[in-house]
């Protein structure tokens, strides 16, 4: 049972596996689908600004 349950799909890279988690904050420049400022969340191919300072990257 557990051997047929760890064949199911296809094992994700990191990248991944934080596109379907929303990833952690990161400093928007740092990706290029992201606006030169402040911090990002990055969802798939979305960037969403979470504070325009920059403040709340870590």
């Amino acid at each position: 049972m557990k051997k047929s349950i760890l064949n199911l799909g296809k094992t994700l890279t990191k990248v991944e596996q934080r596109s379907i988690n929303g990833g952690r904050p990161i400093e928007c420049y740092s990706n290029p689908i992201c606006p030169p400022y402040g911090c990002c969340i990055v969802r798939g191919s979305t960037c969403q600004v979470i504070d325009p300072d920059g403040t709340q990257c870590y």
